[in-house]
Parts: C-alpha cells; sequence; structure tokens
C-alpha cells in the first residue's frame, strides 16, 4: 500500500474511533455534571472534525496535477492541518471562558463516572497516537490531528486528577483548574502546528534544513565560482524545491547538460530536495547574467 493509501487508512480508523468515544464522553459529561469531561468532550468533537477534514485533505492530495494546480493537490494536506490548529486554538478560548466561570460558582460532580468515561478516553487516545506516529515521514496533515488527539489525552488525563482532588479534598474547583491548565497545553501543541502550516504556505525554509550548508556545499564544488539567488522552499508539507544561480568559469562545463545532472543529484542525495531548478552562468557572462 502508498504511503497516501496508508494515511488514508489510518484516518478513517481514526475517525471512527475518535467518534465512539466523543458519544461516551458526552454521555458520561451529562450524566457526571463535570465541566471537565464536558470540555473533553468538546475537544473531541474537534478531534472528530479534524480528523474528518484530514481524511478529505489526505483523499484530495492524491489527486494527480492539472492545468490549474501544476504542483499538484498536496498543500491541501497543509491547509487541513492549518485549519485544524487554528480549531484548537477556539476550542481553549471556549474551555477558559467556561472555567473561569466554573470557578466562581463550582458544580457538585460524579467522581467515579468521571474517571472511568476519562480513563477509557486516555487509553484510546493514547493508542490513537501511536497509530498516527508509527512509519516514517508523518505529514502535517497527520500531526495536526496527533496534536488533536494528544490534547485530548492530556484533558483526559486532566479529568481523571481532578476527580482525584475532589476525593481526597473535597475541593469542587479542582475541575475548572484543571481545565484552565488543559486549555494552556492544547495551545502549545496547537502552536507548533500552525507554525509549520503557515511557514510552509509562505514558501519559508523548513525549521531543519540548513541553508548556509547548501550554499557552502555548492560554493565548496571546484568547478563554481559563485553561488547567488539561492532560495529554497515547501512544495507542499514534505516536498522540497529549490532554484539558484551558479557561475562556472570554464565554458565547457558552463555549457554542458551533465553539469546541471550533477547538481541536482547532489541536491537529491544529501539534501532531499525534490524539484531544482538551476541557472549556470559562465565566468564571462558577468553582471548581465545577475
Amino acid at each position: 500500500m502508498t504511503g497516501e493509501g496508508t494515511e488514508l487508512r489510518k484516518l478513517g480508523t481514526v475517525l471512527a474511533a475518535m467518534l465512539a468515544i466523543l458519544a461516551l464522553e458526552v454521555a458520561g459529561g451529562f450524566v457526571s455534571g463535570s465541566l471537565a469531561l464536558l470540555a473533553d468532550a468538546a475537544h473531541m468533537a474537534t478531534d472528530a472534525a479534524s480528523a474528518a477534514l484530514a481524511l478529505w485533505a489526505a483523499w484530495l492530495a492524491q489527486r494527480p496535477p492539472d492545468a490549474r494546480r501544476t504542483f499538484g493537490y498536496g498543500r491541501s494536506k497543509v491547509l487541513a492541518a492549518l485549519a485544524n490548529g487554528s480549531a484548537l486554538f477556539a476550542i481553549v478560548a471556549l474551555v477558559w471562558i467556561e472555567g473561569i466561570r466554573h470557578l466562581s460558582r463550582p458544580q457538585p460532580v460524579s467522581q467515579g463516572i468521571m474517571i472511568g468515561v476519562a480513563a477509557v478516553a486516555l487509553l484510546a487516545n493514547l493508542t490513537l497516537s501511536w497509530l498516527l506516529a508509527r512509519g516514517h515521514g508523518v505529514s502535517l496533515n497527520v500531526r495536526a490531528v496527533i496534536a488533536h488527539a494528544l490534547g485530548d489525552a492530556l484533558a483526559s488525563l486532566g479529568v481523571i486528577i481532578a476527580a482525584a482532588i475532589i476525593i481526597v479534598t473535597g475541593w469542587l474547583q479542582a475541575d475548572a483548574v484543571i481545565s484552565l491548565l488543559i486549555g494552556v497545553l492544547v495551545a502549545f501543541s496547537a502552536w507548533s502546528v500552525i507554525r509549520d502550516s503557515v511557514n510552509v504556505l509562505m514558501e519559508g525554509v523548513p525549521r531543519e534544513f540548513d541553508v548556509e550548508a547548501l550554499r557552502h556545499t555548492l560554493g565548496a564544488l571546484p568547478y563554481i565560482s559563485d553561488v547567488h539567488d539561492l532560495h529554497v522552499w515547501c512544495v507542499d508539507d514534505r516536498d522540497l524545491a529549490a532554484s539558484f544561480h551558479v557561475r562556472i568559469p570554464d565554458a565547457a562545463l558552463a555549457n554542458s547538460p551533465q553539469t546541471v545532472t550533477r547538481l541536482k543529484l547532489l541536491l537529491a542525495s544529501r539534501f532531499n530536495v525534490a524539484h531544482a531548478t538551476i541557472e549556470v552562468e559562465s565566468q564571462s557572462c558577468g553582471e548581465a547574467c545577475d
């Protein structure tokens, strides 16, 4: 099965599991009266929506390039990741609003139901996160769903802690306080996904890519005297592209098609650059080629 096919299968499985957990948490939240559990359920609702959006984007990304989208539809997954990261921030805001309101007016809760439902949700979300993280080169699209699942796992753990505190101390505000802390943790994971998604859409250099190392490697080649107009960006969340000019004193090498082929092989093997546009200039070209 191809990488895209595997991603579709994983996301479909995760979506079905999230919908089942959502139903359990909503029922448990209303029966127990726990704000933390209902906040967890609200977060799980966005998790399910994020998995559905990611599934659609992964399906769309399989479409081949056409006259309107010559690079294909790979960035649909980046857009889905950005939407999912933004949704996490919206949920954090709602949880904080409700948490602050419940601090002043705490409600009695059923601790046993809180712990039982949250324990099931915690185990399920950790399993889903592990399933999605398996394999090499997890896409931004899947990373966004993992962030949702791990955020909900944290929320479930928080529900268990809140219930334990209430059992031991009788402090009902623990339910709201834990909800506020969960919001902070989820916001951090959302920010990571949003930052990387925006970087791809802005055609920025990936954080792990060393542009100066590429410039140094090209400049160290004995037949190249200068490298300029160097640009590196992400075509989608996986494929890298680069464009640059190189000046070559030897006219024969500058005019040989093998020179560009050698440079492209170097970029692919050492820097994982899948798409490269290289303009070769002879030494005598001077400023007219810049």
